[in-house]
């Protein structure tokens, strides 16, 4: 399984391209039907690239630091996966319930991506409709490809700071989410005979 996935990943050579490669790959493998790639900017992580989340979701979790309790924020404490079988019986997600419910996931993993010399590239979180926990066998070969994915990431990020590409691709993701309707984009009425 390893191999597809590390095939499809080198074929990326851009920056953006791995992150969204890494976002798809991970939703794929885990049978997610959501899906978010974090970049830490300072202490805290920012969401970058998202699949399917509501605009409301992505403004609550727009940065998240290690003292959140949501799993993105124990994963990034932890330095470890984190999995939240069911966010309705996880009593240290009661904070982030209602964010859950009106995005319309049950359940999480959120797992921290670091090269092979611990160099933390983000965290890559995967949400599921209903309760659910990946498999052993999952999550080895996701932790087997996140130091792959980390590894090439920062190759192809070259002399650019990590933090500064993240911010660019955190307010370019945020624009398009806030981007207001223009005039011309509206249906226009027909005119009244």
């Amino acid at each position: 399984m390893l191999l597809p996935l590390s095939k499809r990943l080198y074929a990326a050579r851009a920056f953006e391209e791995v992150i969204d490669t890494i976002l798809d790959d991970t939703i794929a493998l885990l049978g997610a039907e959501y899906g978010n790639v974090q970049l830490p900017i300072g202490d805290a992580l920012a969401i970058v690239a998202q699949r399917g989340l509501s605009g409301r979701f992505l403004m609550a979790f727009r940065r998240v630091n290690k003292n959140d309790d949501c799993a993105c924020g124990r994963a990034l404490r932890l330095r470890r996966t984190v999995v939240v079988r069911d966010v309705e019986k996880d009593a240290a997600f009661a904070a982030f319930l209602k964010d859950a419910r009106e995005a319309g996931f049950r359940g999480v993993q959120s797992t921290p991506f670091f090269t092979s010399d611990g160099l933390l590239l983000g965290m890559v979180s995967t949400h599921f409709a209903n309760a659910h926990e990946p498999t052993a066998i999952e999550l080895e070969t996701l932790q087997s490809y996140s130091i792959v994915a980390s590894e090439h990431a920062y190759r192809l990020l070259g002399n650019e700071m990590l933090g500064t590409k993240a911010g660019r691709m955190n307010t370019t993701l945020y624009a398009s989410i806030l981007r207001p309707v223009s005039i011309e984009a509206r249906p226009r009425a027909e005119p009244t005979p």
